[in-house]
């Protein structure tokens, strides 16, 4: 076998054992979001009389008229749009969609046949909404992270982006939601239940949110100089970051500039003003970036060339 085909095969097995540990690490995300999902259900929501968001809105609401347990209608409404799915999404986000779907219908059934503790109280329903919105919020985000979806409304939106990938299906489906929501008054006869489910509602959307941001944040700084070759040699030895130079013309002046763009760390913003000021004739503007990929500073042990 020659050199090639070793590292060929090597560079393969490493591909597959990759992609096995990202199953695996889906798979337990999955479970976790099925676990915290079923608990914010029958721990918060059930027992005070409002909807949460989506397709299990009407599963609760549909529990609250027949007596039987949330966890059935969950399965049967669930299950046909996961198989619909199937043949339209990819395989890998309806896979964990179902194993969701099958592991937070089976816990709902279980927690009411063990009679697993609730929050049962007629004064404080405010809390029993905002640790509802938390969970499942994060419930939702997680499944969102590895590319999945908590099923039902979910589902339907990822169909309906498939079809119409301009449309803003998530103002569709918030819309959706708040219909629902206010239909619900018609089952609980309590409008402290719609206020309950709106609250609950606004919650998870921040905790989705929250989930989502990109938790690594820098500042991309824009700076206008004369100067460019000794402001270069500044940010790469002294901040140790990399920059774009981008040649310019001022609009009043008809003069030739430079325009440096960097992104630096938070705390480095302070350090490149000291910088700066080497240079009273530069102006520089900057913005909080939210999200950041890759290595975009110089490792202490690393050549700066």
């Amino acid at each position: 076998m020659s050199g090639k085909e070793v590292f060929s095969s090597g560079q393969n097995r490493n591909i597959k054992e990759r992609n096995v540990r990202r199953a695996v690490t889906g798979l337990l995300i999955t479970i976790f979001a099925a676990i915290v999902s079923s608990l914010a259900l029958h721990v918060f929501v059930y027992p005070s009389d409002f909807v949460p968001l989506g397709l299990e809105a009407i599963v609760t609401m549909l529990q609250k008229i027949t007596g039987i347990n949330a966890g059935w209608f969950n399965l049967i409404l669930n299950l046909p749009l996961v198989i619909y799915a199937w043949f339209k999404l990819n395989k890998k986000y309806v896979v964990y969609s179902l194993i969701f779907t099958l592991v937070s219908s089976v816990l709902i059934i279980v927690w009411a046949a063990v009679d697993f503790p609730q929050y049962v109280t007629e004064n404080e329903r405010l809390l029993a909404a905002i640790f509802a919105g938390i969970m499942l919020g994060i419930r939702t985000g997680v499944m969102l992270r590895i590319g999945s979806s908590t099923g039902g409304a979910d589902i339907i939106a990822a169909m309906i982006q498939k079809k119409m990938q301009y449309v803003n299906v998530e103002r569709i489906i918030s819309v959706i939601c708040l219909v629902i929501i206010a239909a619900s008054y018609f089952v609980y006869r309590d409008f402290n239940s719609v206020l309950l489910a709106v609250v609950q509602m606004f919650i998870s959307e921040r905790a989705i949110n929250t989930i989502m941001r990109d938790t690594r944040h820098a500042i991309e700084v824009k700076i206008v100089t004369k100067h460019p070759d000794a402001i270069r040699e500044d940010i790469i030895r002294t901040l140790r970051h990399g920059a774009t130079l981008i040649e310019s013309k001022g609009m009043y002046t008809g003069e030739d500039n430079s325009i440096i763009i960097s992104v630096l760390n938070v705390g480095q913003l302070s350090e490149l003003f000291n910088v700066l000021k080497k240079y009273p004739d530069t102006f520089v503007y900057y913005t909080e970036v939210h999200g950041v990929r890759g290595n975009f500073r110089w490792l202490k042990d690393e050549e700066v060339k």
